[in-house]
């Protein structure tokens, strides 16, 4: 049975808040199991949408598979604002970020929904316990970044000091984010703009481990794995058809831990009323997604005509196999 948030209930408990809509039902699924997989003990997972985003059916499927996994949860509905936009591939679910935040004064956890969790993901609690109190948010650091080469070219995500798919809120006042988005004209990615406008001098910074995006590395380090791995981008692991995926299991791509926590939630609901209608999210996953005819969605592309051949999918991956040097790291199955 479907719970509706309380922020009254949460004051106690190890919050872990995240969003979604009828696009990427199934992303959650797989990154919640995750987490329970990996945790060190239990926690409360607050599940936001924005109101006819996500239908009744897929709220049910939510709470059902949630139960089933043994995880804590309640849905926190919030109200579309015309400000939010969407922006190439992502969806105005992002701004719920700043909506829970405002909902849960106590302190809790923002995790994007299109990452894994890996061991070690919740010591992030234990980093918000211990910021220092001029700090009133926690984020991963982003690592060294390539100088440009072009002092004139519009700010990308990537330049951006910190990404905000991962936040660590300690019980401390909110910054006026409202003002700021009235402020802001037309930039990449608006809300992580926002977060880096507001947060880059007073956030506390974490080793980068707790929010590695893929596109930063080429395969998994099995002696120092991430504690959260972040598919950013366009494409997702499961845009991915799975046969595919052997040789980026092979080679240990950082899809690959994608697909592993997804055999494991699989097994999981192996023999429970849940399995069928997800696996029917699964077949959804693999066709959802809006096509934008840009550079940073050519991966997309590469995915979706991969679907579409089918087995002739291989001869595209043998065929491309000499040119995977110029392809973004860690976001494809050419290894």
């Amino acid at each position: 049975m479907k719970t509706e948030f309380s922020a009254s209930d949460l004051a106690d408990k190890r919050v872990v808040s995240g969003a979604t809509d009828d696009v990427m039902v199934y992303g959650l699924l797989v990154w919640a199991s995750s987490l329970q997989a990996t945790r060190t003990a239990p926690f409360h997972l607050v599940v936001a949408y924005f109101r006819g985003t996500l239908s009744e059916t897929n709220q049910n499927l939510i709470s059902n598979v949630l139960g089933e996994l043994g995880i804590n949860h309640s849905f926190l509905p919030l109200d579309l604002d015309e400000r939010f936009v969407a922006q190439g591939h992502i969806s105005p679910t992002t701004f719920t970020k700043f909506l829970i935040a405002d909902r849960i004064p106590s302190a809790h956890l923002w995790i994007d929904v299109d990452t894994v969790a890996m061991p070690g993901w919740d010591d992030l609690f234990t980093e918000i316990e211990q910021a220092p109190q001029q700090h009133d948010l926690v984020v991963a650091s982003r690592g060294a970044r390539a100088p440009t080469t072009n002092p004139l070219a519009p700010l990308a995500p990537s330049d951006l000091p910190f990404n905000a798919g991962v936040l660590g809120w300690p019980a401390s006042p909110r910054k006026d984010w409202v003002s700021k988005l009235d402020e802001v004209g037309d930039v990449p990615t608006i809300e992580q703009f926002i977060f880096n406008t507001l947060y880059d001098t007073s956030a506390f910074r974490v080793p980068e481990n707790f929010n590695m995006l893929t596109y930063r590395i080429d395969r998994i380090d099995e002696g120092n794995k991430p504690r959260i791995v972040h598919y950013a981008g366009a494409h997702k692991p499961w845009h991915l058809t799975r046969r595919l995926g052997v040789a980026c299991t092979r080679y240990r791509c950082p899809w690959s831990l994608w697909f592993e926590a997804e055999k494991a939630m699989l097994a999981h609901l192996s023999h429970t009323a849940c399995l069928k209608p997800v696996l029917l999210e699964q077949r959804r996953a693999l066709r959802s997604g809006k096509m934008h005819w840009r550079r940073d969605h050519s991966g997309f592309l590469l995915l979706r005509v991969l679907r579409v051949l089918g087995p002739l999918g291989w001869v595209i991956l043998l065929a491309a196999t000499p040119f995977r040097r110029w392809i973004p790291r860690g976001t494809h199955p050419l290894h």
